[in-house]
């Protein structure tokens, strides 16, 4: 093999590297270690302080938020603190936020107290500046063309370090009022005497 060739293949080697790791849409750390990294969710770990409403109910709650498996996977744990009417206990759910290089998107792998009887406990998303939009479709239409479905958006507002989290029917291409509104304010380390 001439310089010539060695130098193209070098060259085609290069630009392919550049080309996968721009597709994934991750830091170029990623291209290193294999991690999912992603700026945006780098601000929700730690541990919050939750006031939510959800169908008209107010309550509180905790979430700690970390990442998990090798960095593959951001996980939300969310423990209500009052018992909800409709469930007899507290609210209680995971959240498993990861991402699909080949697809471009945002799965989220959920699990609640609820368990899995209305729907499979998959989200899928993407990001738009400081929010990130996940749909869920009820389980009977996960592969169907229905018109109804769940969306969640996830905001980060950086000038008062608060996420608010809120969810809302779409039916035929409307959005219904929120069923579901939390603000999330970070608990404030202990001052050390």
């Amino acid at each position: 093999m001439n310089s010539s060739h060695k130098i193209a293949l070098a060259t085609l080697f290069a630009i392919g590297i550049l080309i996968s790791t721009s597709s994934m849409g991750q830091k170029k750390a990623d291209s290193a270690d294999a991690c999912f990294h992603d700026e945006l969710l780098d601000h929700l770990v730690g541990k919050w302080q939750v006031t939510s409403i959800a169908h008209n109910y107010s309550s509180t709650a905790t979430i700690e938020a970390k990442w998990i498996m090798r960095h593959q996977h951001m996980n939300i744990h969310f423990k209500g603190n009052e018992e909800i009417p409709w469930i007899h206990g507290p609210m209680e759910f995971d959240y498993f936020i990861g991402y699909t290089h080949s697809r471009k998107r945002y799965v989220v792998h959920g699990i609640s107290v609820f368990g899995n009887d209305d729907e499979d406990g998959f989200w899928y998303g993407s990001k738009n500046g400081n929010e990130i939009q996940l749909i869920q479709r009820p389980k009977a239409d996960m592969d169907s063309s229905t018109s109804k479905y769940n969306v969640q958006r996830i905001t980060w507002i950086p000038a008062s370090n608060t996420w608010r989290f809120e969810s809302r029917e779409v039916n035929a291409g409307v959005e219904s009022e929120p069923f579901l509104e939390m603000k999330l304010v970070p608990v404030k380390a202990a001052v050390k005497n």
